[in-house]
């Protein structure tokens, strides 16, 4: 039986009125709003809100709300993405160029990301205890109070569409339903319409669910299906996912077809895997002035080794440890991945598989880009699930009420086997 059919006693947290959340999301919103029009009421603090990276998207929010979508904004600024703005766009034209409306944005972005992490919680763990702990962590998280209330950046439109593609990951691994896999793809193309790390995002995603089909196949279909049969009708569910990830996608790729000849450039970005240095990689220009090539003749195995050990313990120790401040978030985390193994939780074990795979550029880069924005705001939707994960399993270990939980004890049962409808053989 899978965790989201464990229903608890009578008086679950199906049945029981959710106050917990409606009180978070209130006082969440109205201090957050407080401090908007705090920071927007002085003009260091109004000024800051829409400077460095920030002009770049009120830019292309002007040019949306007066109607040019020619997305000229490619041409010089390719590393780029329209989604974030065209929200920035809306208000602007509601509140006719308003920073506190621009504001406004991210916060009720960021209000609507707690209530779907308990709502996501709720649904796959069917433990209050979890849901309520998790979306508090969220909602009292230093980075995420930061970003929303003091920069227009495009963190919290990341966190959601994160969120949401990861509770289509699980839920396609647990029920092996295409429409979940197609979700996913979906979500993964908006995230990418948001910043262009969506792209590494897509490719992991879309590899830990074939990976994860592979496994059910070899353990709970083999000899049932023939695997050429097998192979053909995935392949054709995952061309179809294909497909969605670059229609959802389609007004970043375009542009950048037509400008530059090539769907996928993003200007001097690339630049970064490929240089030590961030003055190197910052060229600003709209194209890369570096290559593979020019990496590896001057650097040898001992260079690659050093920078991934530093990339290694930076992005996944140094920087959480230090965003968070008080690191609770992030040893939940952790205590949730020493979980997904022991108690063989198959989809959260390929949900840290999915966590890594999207994070190794940021590994790699992180020598020559050492932001600890960018990296944070990729682990901490991951952290969120997993710690939710350690959380429903300590309630339960520890007896605390309302525990509905119970971990999947075996990777694959056959009975929900090879069928991407969600049939049973």
């Amino acid at each position: 039986m899978r965790a989201d059919e464990r229903p608890g006693p009578k008086g679950n947290s199906k049945t029981r009125p959710h106050f917990f959340i409606v009180v978070l999301l209130v006082v969440h919103l109205a201090i957050c709003f407080l401090m908007l029009a705090k920071n927007v009421s002085r003009p260091n603090t109004s000024d800051r809100l829409v400077s460095s990276d920030s002009v770049h998207y009120v830019d292309i929010a002007r040019d949306f709300s007066s109607g040019d979508f020619s997305m000229k904004y490619v041409k010089e600024r390719p590393h780029r993405q329209p989604l974030y703005p065209a929200l920035l766009a809306i208000a602007m034209k509601l509140g006719n160029g308003n920073r506190f409306m621009l504001g406004a944005v991210n916060i009720l972005v960021d209000g609507v990301s707690i209530l779907l992490v308990y709502v996501f919680t709720l649904a796959l763990l069917a433990n209050r205890f979890a849901a309520a702990v998790t979306a508090l962590a969220l909602a009292a998280n230093p980075f995420i109070d930061r970003e929303i209330t003091a920069r227009l950046l495009t963190e919290p439109l990341h966190l959601l569409l994160t969120i949401c593609a990861i509770f289509a990951f699980l839920r396609y691994i647990q029920r092996k339903d295409c429409r979940w896999l197609f979700g996913c793809a979906g979500f993964v193309g908006l995230d990418y319409l948001t910043r262009p790390n969506g792209l590494i995002m897509a490719a992991a995603a879309l590899g830990a669910m074939a990976l994860s089909d592979v496994v059910t196949y070899c353990v709970a279909a083999q000899g049932r299906l023939p695997f050429f049969r097998w192979l053909l009708k995935y392949a054709g569910f995952y061309l179809v996912a294909l497909i969605i990830f670059l229609a959802v996608s389609t007004p970043s790729w375009v542009p950048r077809l037509i400008y530059f000849g090539s769907p996928f450039h993003h200007g001097y970005l690339e630049n970064y895997m490929w240089v030590d240095t961030y003055k190197e990689g910052h060229v600003g220009q709209s194209y890369a002035t570096y290559t593979w090539r020019d990496y590896f003749a001057h650097h040898g195995v001992w260079d690659i080794l050093s920078r991934l050990l530093h990339g290694l313990w930076n992005i996944y120790f140094r920087i959480p440890i230090m965003m968070e401040k008080v690191p609770l978030l992030y040893f939940l985390s952790i205590g949730g991945v020493w979980i997904a193994f022991r108690e063989r939780a198959r989809e959260y074990r390929f949900l840290c598989l999915f966590l890594v795979l999207q994070m190794q550029p940021l590994v790699w880069t992180n020598l020559s880009n050492p932001t600890s924005r960018v990296p944070y705001g990729s682990m901490l939707p991951f952290e969120l699930f997993l710690a939710a994960l350690f959380l429903a399993w300590a309630s339960k270990r520890f007896g605390a009420k309302d525990s509905g939980y119970r971990i999947q004890e075996s990777g694959v049962r056959i009975q929900e086997s090879d069928h991407p409808t969600g049939e049973r053989a």
